[in-house]
């Protein structure tokens, strides 16, 4: 492998829903971590036929990457945002996302989220606002837990044991972690640890080590050491099972029993199925359409981002909808189904619509001025509202 992290799509289904991203430990790769043991069966593939609109990833890094990532000037954080924007190019961060990982893949994912929550560049941002599950199988969140697992495992760089106890980086890290999905409405923390010896001379990741620490998570046993933790033996296994049942929950969010996805305003009106362009050149604005199709998909993109499952997503919604109700009301039917000027129409908007919404808080969401104009033209694409009188 190069010295490059990289993201393998292993599963696109035509409607997508859901994203999963497997993760493995220092000294696994993204194939063979994720074997069935006691074969070469390659088990996510088991998650195909049972979650047909999840996405399925397989995040890979060598060694020396983690090397690198642990020194002390935090070169983690900048490889961390290379992760990001890769994710960021494939899209990650627009559905809800899953990340399951193994031994120190899950320390990875948590330095992922973490940067991801402290950027100001939105399409990174989203990935940890979007994130609303993570599977930790035998990961050591202390510094003990890792020194453990260095004796144990064939690990010896110097670099990796600055992660111990005398820095203080996993307790930092897991302290941000724990702060992160206790103040999340929608994130799902599981932990599950070994209960056998590895190779015979230690169990690795015990309960205490595997515990994050997160309200409503409690480490579960498997019958399995920390090498084949990661591996059931079939589709009835405690694991799978486990898998299973915690992504059902949030492919069943995101998907309800019809099959459609959640609609709010992601849907069009079924009304007006003329295109943003079309609706301006009937209205006398064809002037406007490229700042208009520009800003609609600023507030789309946005939009789009909060996720299925998260209460901000219930906010724009919330958002849209007064919008949607101040421009009937104020300056569809009283203005232009009555032939009024430019001139009037450019007022009442400040007055009656933008300036009203603006800077106004919605549930835990603050929109300001450039929002709501955005978020009008998000509702003429989406056929909600129209700046013409209808034939």
């Amino acid at each position: 492998m190069s010295g490059q992290a990289t993201l393998d799509c292993l599963f696109e289904p035509k409607t997508r829903t859901v994203d999963v991203i497997f993760v493995h430990g220092l000294t696994g790769d993204p194939q063979s971590t994720w074997v069935r043991e006691g074969s070469d069966e390659f088990w996510p593939d088991w998650l195909k036929s049972k979650f047909e609109t999840a996405s399925i990833y397989s995040l890979g890094y060598p060694a020396s990457v983690f090397e690198k990532w642990a020194k002390k000037e935090m070169d983690m954080f900048e490889r961390a945002g290379n992760m990001l924007e890769q994710m960021a190019g494939l899209g990650l961060g627009q559905r809800p996302l899953a990340f399951i990982t193994h031994s120190l893949g899950g320390i990875l994912a948590k330095i992922l989220l973490r940067k991801s929550c402290e950027s100001e560049d939105s399409d990174w941002r989203a990935i940890s606002q979007s994130t609303s599950l993570v599977i930790f199988l035998s990961t050591p969140h202390a510094g003990a837990a890792l020194a453990s697992a260095l004796d144990v495992l064939p690990l010896s760089s110097k670099h990796i044991k600055l992660l111990g106890n005398d820095t203080g980086f996993l307790e930092d890290l897991n302290q941000q972690y724990r702060t992160y999905a206790n103040g999340s409405d929608h994130l799902s923390t599981v932990a599950y640890y070994e209960s056998y010896k590895t190779k015979k001379l230690a169990v690795v990741v015990d309960r205490a080590s595997a515990d994050p620490g997160v309200a409503g998570t409690t480490p579960v046993a498997l019958d399995k050491d920390h090498i084949n933790v990661c591996k059931p033996t079939s589709q009835s296994d405690t694991l799978f099972l486990g898998i299973c049942r915690h992504l059902k929950k949030i492919v069943d969010m995101a998907q309800p029993e019809n099959g459609l996805a959640l609609e709010g305003y992601s849907e069009k009106s079924e009304d007006d199925r003329r295109d943003l362009l079309q609706k301006l050149i009937d209205a006398g604005r064809e002037h406007e359409y490229h700042h208009a199709n520009n800003a609609q998909n600023r507030f789309a993109r946005k939009y789009m981002r909060t996720g299925l499952l998260s209460a901000a997503r219930d906010d724009h919604d919330c958002f849209l909808s007064e919008i949607e109700a101040r421009f009937v009301t104020h300056i569809y039917h009283p203005l232009i189904c009555q032939g009024a000027n430019d001139d009037d129409i450019r007022t009442a908007l400040q007055s009656e619509v933008i300036d009203p919404l603006a800077n106004k808080k919605t549930g835990g969401t603050l929109f300001d001025a450039a929002s709501v104009l955005n978020g009008l033209y998000y509702l003429t694409e989406q056929c909600y509202i129209r700046w013409d009188v209808a034939a």
